[in-house]
């Protein structure tokens, strides 16, 4: 290590008149200022700085500074669990080849990282990890300058870019058709000096794949075989994706954060940039990592600190809540729900004219010079512009083709006038923490062809087609891990009545502007009444599609086609395939009642030959948010066998 140059006392006498001494004494200072330029700089190292490090190790060690909870938190490690880890799996994240799992030793590598010769620029400790470095700046009092100073050019514009001044927690609503995004989904928006909000950031974590398959998609995701990934992209372009083209209805709640505290947020945010960790389908998912920014940005939280085996997005806004961040929300409905809204009120041709308007079989003077109402008039051209840009959104429409359909329809509408409130408002639906919780434990009794039993039963998440459907999606089933146990007192048997896997449905009504297809898949153990006319245990994969159609009187009917495979010891050749048919209808009587009424025909032609029709009525009265009551009634007819059941249960959720 070079030493610091010797002093040079310049004074009266030091000055000779000979101008080559005066050009030697010049020189000699301005490369004496260079050398200390250059280490004060960082690009040559010195005893005090040194000396400067092991002062501030050894603070840092005496402290315990490794064992505080805000260090823990930006090194994303799990509360209270045996031995302690990092959920962040990428070595970039790590100082130390033991971060991972020493959070020790990556507080001490870190901080001789900030002592690097400054050379290094956006490379340099200080520039990756502002987070950690202003924590650790305040904790030890660091003196900046006895530390390099590395020019952090791409965290700067980073920081100038954002602004960042306000945060809000987002959550878009469940989206059936991408298995991703089944349990709905959480980010970050980051405000800063613009007048829309549109212009802002939104901070995401969610898991990198190209999966659409909900059967592998959940495999993977259960066994944490997908890499997460932090990003920030535009939130426009998040509105564009979940409000327009899957159209999910979305929430924002507004935090009390400071801007100070959303600014030590953000900063964290830039530490994680292209850094990977493990995504976990039930807990170490985008609502989970989501909550490891709040703490960042305010220590005190202690959101992480859960109970539950899983983490739903729902759930994350209530814990949110429960912490007083939130201080207010917004709804911002999906583009779909703004055109539903629009058809709703329309009367006789409005709709089928605002449809042929958007697909360019009629001129919008057409609807001008139409015998329609003022308010009929808008409500034709509204909904052909929202449906103009959806089929644009979706690449259906070339540019040229939508942008001259458009502004024919913006013209026409500029000429009528505005529509009142309550004929342009969009009905407001119960927010997602309105609705029960996603882990379900029960407990029934009832009598299967009169022998009297009781049953425990419980899954993981998430929400079913007999439970109330306030803050989730109508039509929609996603059950993982769904287990029955029962015991007969006749005989004092216990056995396992069915264990699900996964079991989801999507019954999305189709009307005159959408077309969705509606499906199902789900696969496990159960219990099948069979030739010999007992119940035995079997494994079935059962998948269908069809559609769905739904009347305000009546509820969401549904009508599928569907293949079962069955699978088991008591099968003749072990195995048993079919096809078949089920239908059903599903209606909610104000807040409080549920009736889900099924039928189910199936003709097995492969295997163990045989026929199967059953039926069932399940009625859900909602006492609390978080407890029901469920009645079932049962019948089926198999092998020329018939069992008829009947159950009331107790829905505990959590």
């Amino acid at each position: 290590m070079e030493k610091a140059p010797a002093k040079i006392s310049i004074g009266k006498h030091c000055i000779s008149p000979d101008p080559m001494q005066r050009q030697g004494v010049g020189l000699a200072v301005t490369l004496s200022f260079l050398v200390l330029w250059l280490v004060l700089g960082g690009l040559v190292p010195d005893e005090s700085r040194a000396g400067y490090q092991d002062e501030l190790l050894e603070e840092a060690v005496h402290r315990n500074l490794a064992a505080e909870r805000s260090w823990l938190t930006l090194l994303h490690y799990r509360p209270k669990t045996v031995g302690g880890r990092s959920l962040i799996t990428d070595p970039a994240f790590f100082r130390s080849p033991d971060g991972g799992r020493d959070p020790r030793a990556e507080l001490e590598a870190t901080l001789k990282g900030f002592f690097l010769p400054a050379e290094a620029g956006d490379r340099h400790p200080i520039c990756v990890f502002p987070a950690r470095y202003a924590w650790l700046k305040e904790q030890l009092g660091i003196d900046e300058k006895r530390l390099p100073r590395p020019v952090c050019g791409e965290y700067d514009n980073y920081m100038e870019r954002l602004e960042p001044r306000s945060a809000l927690l987002v959550f878009p609503a469940a989206y059936m058709n991408n298995p991703a995004s089944m349990f709905g989904h959480t980010l970050l928006r980051i405000d800063g000096g613009y007048e829309s909000g549109l212009l802002a950031y939104a901070v995401n974590y969610a898991a990198f794949t190209d999966d659409t398959n909900g059967i592998v998609y959940a495999y993977k995701g259960v066994f944490g075989l997908y890499p997460g990934y932090f990003s920030l992209l535009p939130y426009d372009a998040k509105v564009k994706e979940y409000n327009d083209l899957e159209h999910r209805d979305m929430w924002e709640y507004s935090l009390n954060l400071s801007p100070e505290e959303v600014r030590r947020m953000v900063r964290h945010t830039w530490e994680l940039k292209n850094i990977r960790s493990s995504y976990y389908f039930f807990d170490e998912n985008c609502s989970y990592q989501i909550l490891f920014l709040l703490e960042a940005a305010r220590p005190s939280l202690r959101l992480t600190e859960r109970k539950s085996l899983a983490v739903i997005p729902s759930d994350t806004i209530r814990t949110v809540r429960a912490s007083g961040l939130i201080t207010g929300m917004r709804y911002r409905p999906s583009q779909a729900k703004r055109m539903r809204a629009i058809a709703s009120r329309m009367e006789g041709d409005e709709e089928p004219l605002a449809l042929k308007l958007a697909a360019g079989d009629v001129d919008p003077g057409t609807v001008l010079t139409g015998d329609f109402s003022p308010a009929g008039k808008a409500r034709i051209l509204d909904l052909a512009a929202e449906f103009l840009q959806y089929r644009y959104a979706r690449q259906e429409l070339e540019k040229d083709e939508f942008s001259r359909r458009f502004v024919a329809v913006l013209k026409a509408r500029s000429t009528v006038g505005r529509l009142a409130a309550e004929d342009a408002a969009v009905p407001t639906p119960p927010d997602p923490e309105q609705g029960h919780g996603s882990l379900r434990l029960s407990v029934g009794a009832g009598f299967r062809d009169g022998d009297y039993f009781s049953e425990l039963s419980g899954r993981l998440a998430y929400h079913g087609l007999d439970d109330p459907d306030t803050g989730y999606l109508e039509g929609s089933q996603i059950l993982f891990g769904s287990t029955s146990l029962r015991h007969y007192p006749h005989g004092n048997r216990v056995r396992l009545e069915s264990l699900h896997l996964i079991d989801i449905a999507s019954y999305s009504p189709r009307d005159g502007l959408f077309r969705p297809f509606s499906w199902k898949v789900n696969t496990g153990v159960d219990q099948e009444l069979l030739r010999d006319g007992e119940d035995h245990l079997i494994y079935r994969l059962n998948t269908g599609g069809g559609m769905a159609y739904k009347n305000e009187t009546a509820g969401i009917a549904y009508f599928l086609g569907e293949a079962d495979l069955n699978l088991g010891e008591r099968l003749r050749d072990k195995f048993a395939l079919g096809a078949g048919v089920s239908a059903g209808l599903q209606k909610t009587f104000g807040d409080c009642w549920k009736i889900h009424l099924a039928v189910q025909g199936m003709y097995y032609a492969l295997g163990d030959e045989h026929g199967k029709l059953r039926a069932s009525l399940a009625q859900n009265f909602r006492i609390t948010p978080n407890n029901s009551l469920e009645l079932t009634l049962y019948g089926e007819e198999s092998f020329s066998h018939y069992q008829s059941e009947i159950k009331l249960a107790w829905n505990f959720y959590l």
